[in-house]
C-alpha cells in the first residue's frame, strides 16, 4: 500500500493522513430533519443525519452537500453556490457547536458544487479536487449543450489540493475514501465513500430519479457515466446511504435504475442515429417518450436526454 502525504491542514486535524486503498463494503442509518432559515425566503434546508457524525445539508436548489464532523474537524463535501452559502455554513455551525469548516472536497467542476469554494476558504478551508476541477475553473469551456458561455472565477474558488486516484483521508475515526472515475458527468468527477459509516456521497454520477446531465463539452461520456456509476455499485451494498448530486437520498436500486435507463435509452437513439436521422428528425420521433413520466425533470427534460446521447454518439448537436 502507498502513502501520500500532505502538509499538516489545520491545527484541528492533526490525524489527517492520505494513503491509497483497497475497497471493503458497508452499512449506516438515516434520520431526517426539515429546518427553517430566517433570512432565505423561499430556500429550506433539510439536514440528514447519516450516523457517525455524516450529515446530508439539501436545499434542492444546487448540488446536495455532505459534512462529517468530529474531534478533528469539519469536513465538507462541494459547497453550493455563492447565495446559498451562508445557509449552509448555518446549518453545519448548528451541528458543530459553531465551527468553521477545515476541509472541502469538490466532487466535479460545476458551479453548483465550488462556487461556495471562496467562501470556505476565506474562513480557513483547504479545498480538494480532481486537478480536472481547477483546470476548468482557471480556462473554463462553454457548456455548448446548454447553449451556456464558460463561467470564469477569481483564485480564491480555486482548489489546493489535487485528488487523482483512489484515495484515503483519514479523519473524525472515518476511513472516507476517494474514487476518480473518467470520462464519467465530467472529466474530473470523484466521488466519496465513508467507509465506517457505510455513506457515500456520488456526486453528479446520481441525479436520483431523473435523466443525468452529462456535460459531454466537459468531458463526460454516456459510456463513462455508467462506468462511474458502476463503480459506486462495486463498493455499495444494500444498507448503503447514497447521497445524490440532486435529489433524496438513495439506494444502490437508484444506481441500478439508473444504468438500466441509460444503456436502454442509448440503444434506442443509436439505432436510429444508424439510419442517418438528424436530431431534429429524432426528436420528433419521441423515441423516449415511455421513460417521459418517470425521468423527465425541469433541468433535463426527455428532449435533452434525447440530445444528450445524439451529442454523445454522433458529437454534434444537430
Amino acid at each position: 500500500m502507498m502513502k501520500h502525504n500532505i502538509p499538516q491542514l489545520n491545527k484541528a486535524m492533526t490525524k489527517l493522513t492520505f494513503s491509497f486503498f483497497a475497497v471493503a463494503s458497508l452499512f449506516l442509518s438515516n434520520l431526517a430533519m426539515a429546518e427553517k432559515h430566517d433570512g432565505y425566503k423561499g430556500f429550506d434546508i433539510k439536514v440528514s443525519d447519516l450516523g457517525q457524525g455524516i450529515y446530508e445539508l439539501r436545499t434542492d436548489r444546487s448540488g446536495n452537500v455532505a459534512v462529517l464532523i468530529g474531534d478533528d474537524g469539519v469536513f465538507m463535501v462541494d459547497t453550493q453556490m455563492e447565495h446559498l452559502v451562508d445557509l449552509i455554513d448555518s446549518a453545519q455551525k448548528k451541528l458543530s457547536n459553531n465551527r468553521e469548516v477545515n476541509l472541502v472536497l469538490n466532487t466535479h467542476l460545476h458551479r453548483d458544487h465550488v462556487m461556495g469554494n471562496a467562501y470556505f476558504k476565506s474562513k480557513g478551508a483547504t479545498i480538494m479536487a480532481h486537478p480536472n476541477v481547477r483546470k476548468y475553473l482557471v480556462s473554463p469551456r462553454a457548456i455548448k449543450a446548454l447553449g451556456r458561455e464558460a463561467p470564469s472565477v477569481s483564485k480564491e474558488y480555486l482548489p489546493t489540493v489535487n485528488i487523482t486516484d483512489e484515495t484515503t483521508i483519514t479523519m473524525n475515526n472515518q476511513n472516507i475514501q476517494l474514487f476518480h472515475t473518467p470520462r464519467a458527468h465530467t472529466d474530473g468527477d470523484l466521488f466519496v465513500y465513508f467507509k465506517d459509516a457505510n455513506v457515500i456521497h456520488a456526486g453528479d454520477l446520481l441525479f436520483a430519479g431523473r435523466f443525468p446531465f452529462i456535460d459531454i463539452d466537459n468531458g463526460g461520456t454516456v459510456a463513462g457515466f455508467i462506468a462511474g456509476v458502476e463503480k459506486i455499485l462495486a463498493v455499495a451494498d444494500e444498507k448503503t446511504k447514497i447521497i445524490a448530486g440532486h435529489g433524496p437520498t438513495s439506494t444502490i436500486s437508484d444506481l441500478q435504475a439508473s444504468i438500466k435507463m441509460l444503456n436502454e435509452t442509448h440503444e434506442i437513439i443509436n439505432k436510429l442515429v444508424q439510419q442517418n436521422l438528424s436530431l431534429a428528425e429524432i426528436t420528433q420521433m419521441q423515441p423516449l417518450a415511455k421513460y417521459h413520466d418517470k425521468w423527465n425533470w425541469a433541468f433535463i427534460t426527455t428532449d435533452r436526454m434525447v440530445q444528450t446521447h445524439y451529442y454523445d454518439i454522433t458529437g454534434k448537436l444537430e
